[in-house]
């Protein structure tokens, strides 16, 4: 049965999305005359809606008889006085028409909703005044009308915000209190950079060449006690080289009118629009709907829609935030239970899909695009959306192939079920047509991957073909100005800006090159073999990640390895790309935001951390295996020498 949700007033100012994502957290049930829907006495966690038909509602009084309280009809609630309080229902509702149906909301969803929409609130607060008023006459002073307060809700945006484009929490946090750390980290810094900036001094290296380093030093100190905002401490590189006369302002800032960061900038705004229209969720759907009701089936589906709307919604948290509700519909129309190895696959496809495939492409996340600013500019220049989306796909289609087959074995259901539940279509058609926004901003998703995808024939930077389409999409009002200072992350692009500057900085003084003979007898034993350099690049970030947020570990091992690359005949793109996928580990959920985010997303109904340990190791394991079997490609296509 299809929900007329505009005939329901307390669902009426929900957005298209909103209702969308409402259908599978709800139960229509139908009710025969003389059925009692609720009986007074037990115990409320749920709100229900009259869809059809009458209801009839009736107090037991203390004498033993009963009094009417009132008649619902077409479009009113109740039950949301013991849903609220958590006291038993105060009254039966009984069916008085040969067939009544009601919209069985849980407790879980409805708190959710009120804390994103205050006229939501605002609403439920008007139904119960009207209704405590209509119930005075009825009551007696042994016999009350439960009164509450109503706490405004926190959130009105019509979409969940789009989190942040990258991990930035760092594991030395854990049960140490932040005055704590800040005061290590603070000692820590000011000790080991005292000491380096001794030790170098010594060397020969210049008063611009120790500054730096000892810098990088004590950002990457603080960083991994994540004892100040990951986004300040990033800024303060740049600004401590200017105030410390390491170098001149225009050097220092010049991530700021980098191509990479208008183009991380055009990219987040094309983010914002799918996600505030409603688009990626639409697309979600669609995708997922054209696959059988089977968990072989809808986890492919889930895994390959991620993919491939992957290009389309450059937002890896986004995307994860937003499929969230999408694994939990999949596993109710399956009938997987929470934790249960089935519920626990589905997520994990979804992960794979939806966050980790993100190296494959240019635009995939604003990680991908940071590590890109941090390449020479010489590789830069070379390499377009098409030719790194050519480069990465053997890595990406082992890695794909590999972590899929690992989530069919290891999260195997014991029984194959099957289901022609129409609650997918429940959702399009809740969605409605597409609207004018929706229609404007697919031409424009469209029109940038051309753009993109075509740059090597019209030698338009793709920064330039992105910042296009924010325009464009502020111009039409798909953005306003409120969703432009509010679902774009500014604090990333501030802090990209300023990393891209500084690793600027360390390239035109010659620190690489000091820096490359530092590291390179450390990688003396494996780089001579591209096979090994790789992979010990890999298992390197891996193990930064421990401590690090995401954005410094690639920093740290970009300069680090960067330098060394000149006596391996390996291109700078195929290490970033090695670095790229091996950057999203989750043996502690602090590790990876994008799995944060879907753990959040499906609200804790469909599985626990300690539950997807084994998929942890084999994401690394996969990785290794991807990067052994590109070598070969990618010395085909000249990335190895």
């Amino acid at each position: 049965m299809q929900i007329n949700f505009d005939a329901i007033p307390l669902f009426s100012s929900l957005s298209r999305l909103d209702r969308a994502r409402l259908i599978p957290n709800c139960a229509v049930i139908a009710f025969e005359k003389g059925n009692a829907i609720v009986k007074q006495g037990e115990h409320g966690d749920s709100l229900f809606i009259i869809i059809s038909g009458t209801a009839q509602v009736v107090r037991h009084k203390m004498d033993g008889s009963d009094a009417e309280i009132a008649l619902l009809r077409q479009g009113e609630c109740f039950g949301e006085v013991a849903l609220l309080t958590g006291e038993t229902r105060t009254a039966d509702v009984i069916a008085i028409d040969e067939q009544t149906t009601v919209f069985r909301l849980s407790r879980e969803r409805f708190n959710g909703l009120l804390k994103q929409h205050n006229a939501l609130a605002l609403k439920i607060a008007s139904i119960l005044a009207k209704r405590i008023s209509r119930t005075n006459g009825h009551v007696t002073n042994n016999d009350h009308a439960d009164v509450f307060h109503v706490t405004e809700p926190e959130n009105d945006s019509e979409t969940r915000e789009l989190p942040s484009s990258s991990g930035l929490k760092a594991g030395w946090s854990l049960g140490v209190k932040l005055r704590s750390r800040r005061f290590i980290s603070s000692a820590l810094s000011v000790v080991l950079c005292s000491i380096v900036a001794l030790m170098l001094s010594r060397t020969g290296m210049t008063y611009q060449q120790i500054t730096l380093a000892v810098l990088l030093l004590g950002a990457t100190v603080t960083w991994s006690f994540d004892a100040f905002s990951y986004h300040a401490v990033a800024l303060a590189l740049p600004l401590a080289a200017v105030v410390l006369n390491a170098a001149k302002p225009a050097q220092a800032f010049s991530g700021f009118s980098h191509p990479s960061w208008f183009l991380v900038l055009g990219v987040f705004a094309i983010s914002a629009a799918i996600s505030k229209t409603g688009l990626m969720y639409r697309l979600v759907l669609l995708v997922v709907s054209r696959f059988p009701a089977s968990y072989r089936w809808q986890s492919f589906a889930l895994a390959l829609s991620g993919m491939f709307l992957t290009p389309i919604i450059p937002s890896s948290n986004g995307r994860a935030v937003l499929a969230g509700p999408l694994i939990a519909n999949v596993s109710e129309v399956l009938r997987f239970r929470r934790g249960s190895a089935g519920s626990i696959g589905m997520s994990m496809a979804a992960l794979l899909g939806f966050g980790h495939m993100s190296f494959m492409f240019m635009n995939g996340t604003a990680t991908c695009l940071l590590a890109f600013g941090l390449l020479p500019q010489q590789v830069i220049n070379r390499v377009t959306w098409g030719s790194w989306f050519l480069a990465a796909l053997p890595l990406g289609l082992v890695f794909f192939g590999i972590s899929y087959l690992a989530v069919l074995i290891q999260y195997r259901p014991k029984v194959q079920r099957t289901s022609g539940s129409s609650v997918i279509a429940k959702q399009l058609a809740a969605l409605g047509p597409y609207s004018e926004h929706e229609q404007i901003t697919i031409l424009l998703v469209i029109a940038s991957l051309l753009g993109f995808i075509t740059q090597s024939f019209h030698h338009v930077n793709g920064a330039w073909i992105a910042l296009t389409s924010f325009f464009l999409l502020f111009a039409f009002g798909v953005l306003p100005e409120r969703s432009v200072r509010s679902d774009i992350d500014w604090n990333f692009l501030l802090s990209f800006g300023a990393l891209v500057g500084f690793g600027g900085l360390i390239s035109s003084s010659g620190l690489s090159g000091v820096m490359a003979e530092y590291v390179a007898p450390l990688l003396q034993q494996v780089k001579q073999c591209p096979y090994t350099f790789l992979v010990a690049v890999s298992l390197g970030m891996y193990l930064l990640r421990f401590f690090l947020p995401l954005p410094a570990a690639q920093l740290v091992t970009l300069l680090s390895v960067l330098p060394v690359l000149t006596t391996t005949n390996i291109d700078p793109f195929a290490l970033c790309l090695v670095v790229l996928i091996s950057g999203n580990p989750w043996f502690f959920p602090y590790q990876n935001s994008v799995y944060l985010n879907l753990l959040e997303a499906t609200e804790g109904k469909v599985f626990d951390h300690h539950q997807t340990r084994k998929a942890a190791i084999v994401h690394v394991l996969a990785a290794q295996v991807a990067i052994i079997v590109s070598v070969p490609y990618w010395q085909w296509i000249g990335l190895i020498r």
